[in-house]
């Protein structure tokens, strides 16, 4: 990777943390005695992907609730993101099975099982039997005096990319680096009084896109980003594979690919965002029908190109394929796509504009040829500040 300016470092290292903490909010919980269909209404009624668990002090009621962000509780657990609810729900799953069952049976499977797995309490989730407080694949909490003083490259640095539970197991020996995405900070109380998100802190650089120096003006071809593997999947696979798929993986999204290999939407774990228990059947539908049914429209599976050269498709063609010319059209998705010569600066504007956590790099052709995500974004970023 080309070494550029001091400037990024510059501004990590002065910008202390407590400049880029927002405005305090209440911060939504979870008792870790919350059942897994009260912690899914939770978080979709607060359309959020995740949310820090707690076991709650003495004398507080059973379930799964709002609280304020200075509430005090006896221990904070980790941090559920709505992956760890659906990788969780997968492990109790025969997925090769239920992939060769017919839609409506699959559906009915997909049913029954959610129906039993949603009355579990999220305490004995197998995924957060897994977790300690600063191993949490999806929150590192600290506690410590002075947090807010802190350098920005600090948080980037130990907190989201290489947490201390990841660096052990570096130190260890294990290729395995654990990523967080948010962070959430508590006082003495054990109160939680911030979160801060991977987005807060690209938005905080676009910002200062202007202290970047040379690095805003790299490309992503320069980068690295146009050659990374891009994981796909076709529009007719089922969404609970697709999901299977990303469980193996560890990662939070797919492309999606027709049979010319040219992509045609974006499924990720936030296209599930609102799903509580009773939806876990819609899982059963192809990907392309349940990213159409989530947009409102119809799946468009007929290869364009192929149409177009049926005489008969003309009206077709006129009423429909002019209306459906954007990445993403044929599923009702407004797909945001970056070229291997677009910047860093303008890849950041892109992710942070659209609240993004990924755009993919096409050719002209749209074939997806590489993916940036916020992590590439951060560990550029901190490579550029780091001895």
């Amino acid at each position: 990777m080309p070494t550029h300016s001091s400037s990024v470092r510059d501004l990590l290292v002065s910008t202390k943390l407590k400049a880029v903490l927002q405005d305090h909010k209440a911060v939504v919980v979870l008792k870790d005695s919350a059942t897994v269909e009260q912690a899914l209404a939770v978080l979709a009624g607060n359309r959020i992907l995740s949310a820090p668990v707690v076991a709650p002090s003495a004398g507080s009621s059973a379930g799964a609730r709002s609280f304020e962000a200075n509430a005090a509780f006896q221990d904070i657990v980790c941090c559920l993101d709505l992956r760890d609810v659906l990788c969780s729900f997968l492990e109790e799953l025969d997925v090769p099975a239920v992939k060769d069952m017919k839609m409506l049976r699959r559906m009915k499977e997909l049913e029954e099982k959610g129906g039993q797995f949603a009355v579990r309490a999220i305490k004995t989730l197998p995924i957060l039997g897994k977790r300690s407080l600063r191993s949490c694949s999806d929150g590192a909490f600290y506690l410590e005096s002075g947090v807010e003083s802190m350098s920005v490259l600090e948080l980037v640095h130990d907190g989201l990319l290489y947490p201390r539970e990841a660096r052990k197991a570096i130190a260890g020996g294990s290729r395995t680096r654990t990523v967080v995405h948010r962070i959430a900070l508590y006082d003495r109380q054990i109160r939680i009084t911030h979160i801060i998100s991977q987005s807060d802190i690209a938005r905080f650089l676009l910002e200062h896109r202007e202290r970047l120096g040379d690095l805003g003006d790299a490309t992503v071809e320069s980068l690295g980003w146009a050659a990374q593997a891009v994981i796909t999947v076709t529009p007719e696979t089922p969404a609970v594979v697709a999901l299977a798929l990303m469980a193996e993986k560890g990662i939070s999204g797919l492309g999606v690919v027709n049979a010319r290999g040219l992509l045609i939407a974006n499924f990720s774990i936030s296209d599930l965002r609102t799903i509580v228990a009773e939806h876990f059947g819609a899982m059963a539908l192809p990907v392309g029908e349940f990213l159409a049914l989530e947009h409102g429209t119809e799946f468009w599976g007929v290869d364009r190109a192929e149409l177009q050269t049926k005489p008969a498709s003309m009206f077709a063609s006129n009423r429909e394929l002019r209306r459906r010319e954007s990445a993403g059209c044929q599923v009702g998705q407004a797909l945001v796509l970056a070229t291997a010569q677009e910047t860093f600066s303008e890849v950041l504007e892109k992710l942070v504009a659209n609240r993004l956590h990924r755009l993919y790099v096409v050719d002209t052709e749209l074939r997806p040829v590489g993916i940036v995500t916020l992590t590439d974004i951060l560990r550029t970023v901190t490579q550029q500040s780091v001895g």
